[in-house]
Order: C-alpha cells, then sequence, then structure tokens
C-alpha cells in the first residue's frame, strides 16, 4: 500500500442512505476520505446519480426524464440526485468525489454542471469518456477502469482503477502506474491492494475495512 492513500466509499456511505443517494454521498465526507459515485444520463441530457442504465423493466434511463424517472421509481429527490445538486451539497467539504462515467455522454453531461468542486477525479470503463473529460475539464484527474490488464490506456490519464483481483497482472504490466483497487471489503482483497501499492481504496464499507487495516500487522495510515 502507499504510505499515504485515500479511502472511498463505493456509491456513498452506504449506513447512511441508499447507493449513490444524495444523503449517502454528502454523509461519506468524515468517516472516510470522500466517495465514488455513479453518473449517467437522462432523456434531457441531465447529469445524474444512478447505478443501473435501466429500469427493472428495462426501460432505458436515457428514454425518460428525470422527473419521469423518480415517478416510475417511486424515488425523490434525494434518492436520485441531479448531479448539480451533489455539487452544491458538497460545497465547501474537502475530500475525492470520484464520478464514474457510466454512459457514453456522461462526461459532456457533467460539463453542463460547471464548475466542478474541488476533488473531483473522472474514471470510465470508456476510454472514449475518459479522453471527453480530458477534452472538457483540462488538468482534472481522469483515470481508466479496469477488470483485467487494459489493451489499451489513453495517454495522460492520472490513474488506473481496477478490480482487485486484477491488480497484479496490472500492477506487472504497468510498473509507474497510479493504482486504485475497488471493491476492497475483507482482508483478501485489502491484501492484494498493498500488495500493488494502491494510492486509492473503494469500499462499500470503510469504516470496518479501516478497523481492518488497523488490527492487521502492517496497518495504513489513516
Amino acid at each position: 500500500m502507499a504510505a499515504s492513500f485515500r479511502l472511498l466509499a463505493h456509491r456513498g456511505l452506504r449506513s447512511a442512505g441508499a447507493e449513490n443517494s444524495l444523503r449517502s454521498v454528502v454523509a461519506a465526507f468524515g468517516p472516510s476520505d470522500g466517495a465514488e459515485v455513479d453518473v449517467i444520463v437522462d432523456a434531457e441530457g441531465v447529469a445524474l446519480l444512478r447505478h443501473d442504465e435501466r429500469l427493472p423493466d428495462g426501460t432505458p434511463v436515457r428514454a425518460l426524464r428525470l422527473e419521469e424517472l423518480r415517478s416510475r421509481l417511486g424515488a425523490n429527490v434525494n434518492d436520485v440526485p441531479r448531479l448539480r445538486d451533489v455539487f452544491d451539497a458538497l460545497d465547501g467539504r474537502e475530500g475525492t468525489l470520484n464520478l464514474e462515467l457510466k454512459v457514453p455522454g456522461a462526461a459532456r453531461a457533467v460539463a453542463a454542471v460547471r464548475p466542478l468542486p474541488r476533488g473531483v477525479v473522472f474514471t470510465s470503463f470508456y476510454a472514449s469518456e475518459v479522453m471527453e473529460a480530458r477534452a472538457c475539464f483540462p488538468g482534472v484527474p481522469s483515470g481508466l477502469l479496469a477488470t483485467r490488464v487494459p489493451r489499451f490506456v489513453p495517454p495522460g490519464v492520472a490513474c488506473l482503477s481496477v478490480q482487485h483481483r486484477a491488480l497484479a497482472p496490472v500492477r506487472e504490466a504497468y510498473p509507474a502506474a497510479a493504482l486504485w483497487a475497488w471493491t476492497v471489503d475483507d482482508a483478501e482483497a485489502l491484501a492484494r491492494a498493498r500488495a500493488a501499492r494502491c494510492d486509492v481504496v473503494i469500499s462499500d464499507d470503510p469504516s470496518a475495512l479501516r478497523r481492518k487495516a488497523v488490527s492487521s500487522p502492517t496497518p495504513f495510515e489513516a
């Protein structure tokens, strides 16, 4: 594990609210060093927080306006927040907000929500979205998500955010890269993150992971 690192709450702090809810994201700043959240786009190009790109009946979120989406889900503004509302709620807070660009066009949708708060980092499985984020927001860190050794890494990426089971081969292939690890929830995954010298660890339960780490023979620093 890197000598200093950040511990992020995966989709927000689950003990405070549903994943990607406004409440869970705001609550993550304090118990952890910030939050990782999922950004998708509605029919009007509004950037919003939600993991699944489709409703349970298969309807694409991109086919619905945000109000329609909330109505179909029986959700409120806290449950499915606009990214703009998240930025407003986090105003003045210190920490990292990792925006995973889940769908093509997400970077462009985020560009409509300027200015970004401090501490934003973009990641995406789509190399095109990583490059779009870099074009829209020069100087803001952007990274590629990976579940295996990537064949192509966009130039200038700040990090590779890697599923913990793939950390060892990715570290071997990219010895100088800044690595992030997800989703790290147990001792085995934590050991992989340490061995790969990760700079950021993303966990479903950051408080529990911190306790595990502190009680282990080589605790990471808070």
